[in-house]
């Protein structure tokens, strides 16, 4: 027998009949519900606006020349995505990702403050105000079904 004959092709994704072994399935994993005090839904819808968001390391002046140490968001709509396109995304592995451009223009459009006085911000402040409107701008999951 030469070398040739003794070597059979390999079948990318199939499996030999003799060597095929039973592999058991996993259970699927079973549905789990958030208990009804902790779903963040009705947080959502239960929040009352305009959201007021604390500035604890620096004041930022506001329009007017005046300092100021919290900022007050209005209500996200449709129509503040379109103008300055939607801040968050979830990406593949279902991470949320906040655009930081998008985010700030939405900040400055939701609080009346110019976003270069938004600019003063201390990044911890920043990231408390977009970390607070985050959820407005992910979708609701039970509307799909």
């Amino acid at each position: 027998m030469s070398t040739a004959e003794n070597i059979r092709p390999i079948k990318e994704g199939f499996v030999e009949p003799a060597k095929e072994e039973k592999v058991p399935r996993a259970a699927p994993p079973p549905h789990m519900e958030d208990p009804p005090d902790q779903q963040p839904s009705e947080v959502m819808r239960s929040e009352k606006w305009p959201v007021t968001v604390k500035l604890l390391h620096k004041s930022i002046p506001d329009n007017n020349g005046n300092m100021i140490d919290a900022l007050e968001f209005r209500q996200p709509r449709g129509g503040d995505i379109n103008r300055y396109g939607n801040p968050c995304r979830i990406n593949q592995e279902g991470d949320v990702v906040i655009d930081e451009r998008k985010m700030h223009y939405v900040m400055a459009a939701l609080c009346g403050v110019l976003p270069p006085l938004l600019e003063a911000m201390d990044p911890r402040d920043w990231n408390s105000c977009a970390y607070r409107l985050r959820d407005f701008f992910l979708p609701d999951l039970r509307s799909w079904l």
